[in-house]
C-alpha cells in the first residue's frame, strides 16, 4: 500500500500538465466542441458552393425573405412573359418585347401593383426606371419599365426587364425591388425575379412585398 501511494505521489510534473491540458482541450474528457453552424451559414456556404467552378457568376448573396423557384423548364416549351427561362435557353421570355444579354435581370409580379426593379452595376450606376437612369456607363440598359393597373394600355405591364450586352463588365451587381404603389389595391404583390449571367440561369426567387416596401433582393458577382 505505501509502496503504491509513494508511485502515485511521485509522477512528473510534466504528466500531471499535461493531463490537465487534455482535460482542458477536449472539455473534461469529451471530443473537441465543434463551433455550431446557424441555417443562414449552411444556405450561403451551400449557394457558394454551387456557384463555384466553372459557373460564369462568383459569390451570390440572396435575401433570407426569397423563396428560390424550382423551375422545370423544357427546351419544346412555350416561352411565356413571366420573368420565367421556360424553354431552358439562357434567356428569360424570348420574344417579349425586351432584350436578353451577358447578363439579363427580370422581374414580374402577380397584380396591378406599380413595382420597381433597381440594379446597381460594377460601375456604380444604378438603373431604375427614371429616364436619365435607364442606362449605365458600362452599357446597362433598363429597356422595359412597366407600372402594373397604373399604365394599364401598355405591353406586358407587370414586368420589368435590364440587360448588359455581351461581354459584360465582371464585378458586384446588386439587385433591389420596390413597390411603388399599389394602383388602386392594397394587397401584397408576389413578385418572380429571375437572373441570367452569360446564358446561365443563376436562379429565380420569388418575393412577397407589401406597399411601399423596398427590399435588397440579391447580390451576385459576374466573373
Amino acid at each position: 500500500m505505501h509502496a503504491s501511494r509513494a508511485t502515485r505521489s511521485t509522477l512528473p510534473a510534466h504528466s500531471v500538465l499535461a493531463t490537465g491540458l487534455a482535460l482542458w482541450l477536449t472539455g473534461c474528457g469529451g471530443a473537441p466542441r465543434t463551433p455550431s453552424v446557424t441555417p443562414d451559414e449552411v444556405q450561403r456556404a451551400s449557394r457558394e458552393r454551387e456557384s463555384s467552378g466553372t459557373k460564369p457568376f462568383g459569390y451570390v448573396q440572396v435575401s433570407p425573405e426569397a423563396e428560390q423557384v424550382a423551375l422545370q423548364c423544357d427546351h419544346d416549351s412555350y416561352e411565356r412573359c413571366n420573368a420565367l427561362d421556360d424553354d431552358c435557353n439562357g434567356v428569360i421570355d424570348d420574344e417579349c418585347g425586351y432584350e436578353g444579354g451577358d447578363v439579363q435581370i427580370t422581374v414580374g409580379w402577380n397584380s396591378g401593383a406599380d413595382l420597381d426593379l433597381y440594379v446597381t452595376d460594377p460601375s456604380g450606376s444604378t438603373l431604375y426606371y427614371n429616364e436619365q437612369h435607364k442606362r449605365s456607363r458600362i452599357g446597362g440598359h433598363l429597356d422595359h419599365d412597366a407600372r402594373g393597373d397604373c399604365r394599364k394600355e401598355q405591353q406586358n405591364p407587370r414586368i420589368e426587364n435590364a440587360y448588359w450586352p455581351s461581354p459584360a463588365k465582371s464585378g458586384t451587381y446588386k439587385v433591389e425591388l420596390h413597390y411603388f404603389s399599389p394602383c388602386a389595391q392594397t394587397a401584397p404583390t408576389e413578385a418572380t425575379l429571375s437572373v441570367v449571367v452569360d446564358r446561365e440561369l443563376l436562379g429565380s426567387y420569388r418575393f412577397r412585398l407589401e406597399p411601399e416596401q423596398r427590399l435588397e433582393a440579391l447580390t451576385f458577382v459576374k466573373r
